[in-house]
């Protein structure tokens, strides 16, 4: 299994180096994964492979998903200082540039990508609140990343706002 990882991170690696060039202004985040089948990602130690391994690596940062860091089995309900510590240790704080916010159906180290509404998961408020309101994140942009319609993105917008301190 180890050998499929390598050869993925080497793929996604090569089409980044094809892709990117010196002049752009985009900078490529690179989403944490939950780790569901062949995905890439799970792990910090994955996502610094490619970094790594990425030539123009001034270009490139990464997007924390909630969701995905938990069912992979970083636990940001109990341990959120933890995992930003590690985060830190293997990626870099620098390198983070943004949060997608959401809570999760599945259970902690399920390794699912199942998304839940704010507060209607196993993650919970409490954590969501203590995400957009840690030191070391809420500078950072956040995206609602919910299955929801139009009222219930206002309802979870009003909620996040009021619960920013």
């Amino acid at each position: 299994m180890q050998q499929k990882v390598e050869t993925a991170i080497e793929l996604v690696a090569n089409l980044l180096n094809s892709v990117m060039f010196a002049e752009q202004a985009t900078t490529v985040l690179i989403e944490t994964m939950a780790g569901k089948g062949s995905e890439i990602g799970k792990s910090f130690e994955e996502i610094k492979q490619i970094l790594d391994r990425v030539e123009l690596d001034n270009k490139l940062g990464v997007c924390l998903d909630t969701c995905h860091i938990y069912c992979a089995g970083y636990d940001i309900v109990n341990d959120l200082d933890g995992v930003l510590e590690q985060f830190d240790k293997i990626i870099g704080l620098k390198r983070l540039q943004a949060v997608h916010l959401n809570d999760s159906l599945q259970p902690f180290g399920s390794l699912k990508d199942r998304h839940a509404r704010i507060g209607e998961g196993i993650i919970g408020v409490e954590a969501i609140i203590n995400t957009i309101n840690h030191p070391l994140l809420r500078h950072l942009p956040f995206y609602l990343e919910t299955p929801n319609e139009i009222s219930g993105y206002a309802e979870e917008i009003r909620l996040l706002k009021a619960s920013y301190r």
